[in-house]
């Protein structure tokens, strides 16, 4: 049965990028993940989205708020 493509916990994605605090991009420390603690973590700091790599040579942003409403 394959796993749903939503399911966090499943599929634990690597974050290369965060944009938030001041407003453009930077560099995510090297080994985050895109689990549920990191990202009540990251919207604490104030962060809002996160560029995760899907395979070996494609990326995805997308919104940390989304993903944190969708946890509750």
């Amino acid at each position: 049965m394959p796993r749903k493509r939503n399911d966090l916990a499943a599929r634990s994605l690597r974050i290369t990028e965060l944009y938030g605090k001041d407003l453009r991009w930077s560099d995510a420390e090297r080994g985050l993940r895109l689990t549920p603690e990191a990202i009540a973590r990251l919207t604490a700091e104030g962060y809002t989205m996160a560029t995760v790599r899907t395979g070996m040579w494609r990326t995805r942003r997308i919104s940390l708020l989304r993903l944190e409403q969708k946890q509750h």
